[in-house]
């Protein structure tokens, strides 16, 4: 009978629904397809560490950052401030995604996108292990132009002394990255005489701060 192989009131797993547009999955099912702003949400929340049971973690890290960059491309500012968002709000069990993306935006938008994702840092890089993390990331993107520099100056500027100093004891090294590293790159100015003795600390240790 020709019902038991084409009927739209019964559908087998491993067939899509006629004309629901349902595109095929990992498992073998078929799945209602989702826009680049759903796989934003989801990676900015999920990510892609260890992969799933059916996609591995690269193969899932490389379909969401197509995701990212296709919403930095479509409307960078979108895409940013859902990027600060979640990671503000706490949705996510780890930063690291978030700090991946702001780190594309940083260099694959355009100027207006760029600054609003190097503007955003220190929202999204809270900590001195968020900021390392994101130094990893943002160097297989783009080189340290003036707005790099600037953007990572200002992360340790505009801390209070006190909150800098535990930032910097707390948080010496990851991910290759050092404090000494970054200051070296982004030559941070100390706005205070305060924040000069932890710069000063990071930079050539105790025995040298006051000389």
């Amino acid at each position: 009978m020709y019902q038991q192989h084409f009927s739209p009131r019964a559908t087998s797993q491993s067939q899509p629904i006629l004309w629901s547009g349902q595109v095929p999955n990992a498992a073998g099912g078929y799945v209602w397809a989702v826009d680049d702003w759903t796989r934003l949400d989801r990676f900015l929340v999920l990510g892609a560490e260890g992969g799933t049971f059916y996609v591995s973690e690269r193969k899932l890290t490389v379909e969401n950052a197509q995701a990212v960059a296709a919403c930095i491309k479509a409307d960078g500012g979108r895409a940013v401030e859902r990027i600060v968002a979640i990671s503000e709000q706490g949705r996510a069990p780890k930063n690291e995604p978030a700090l991946f993306a702001l780190a594309m935006a940083s260099a694959l938008g355009n100027e207006t996108t760029r600054r609003a994702a190097l503007a955003a840092l220190p929202r999204v890089a809270r900590t001195g292990m968020h900021l390392f993390h994101f130094l990893a990331y943002v160097e297989a993107f783009r080189g340290w132009g003036r707005g790099l520099r600037q953007a990572v100056g200002a992360w340790y500027a505009d801390k209070p002394a006190k909150a800098l100093a535990y930032q910097a004891i707390k948080y010496q090294a990851r991910d290759g990255w050092t404090h000494r590293d970054a200051l070296r790159l982004a030559h941070a100015k100390p706005p205070t005489a305060e924040h000069g003795i932890v710069l000063h600390w990071i930079t050539r240790g105790w025995d040298d701060v006051g000389a």
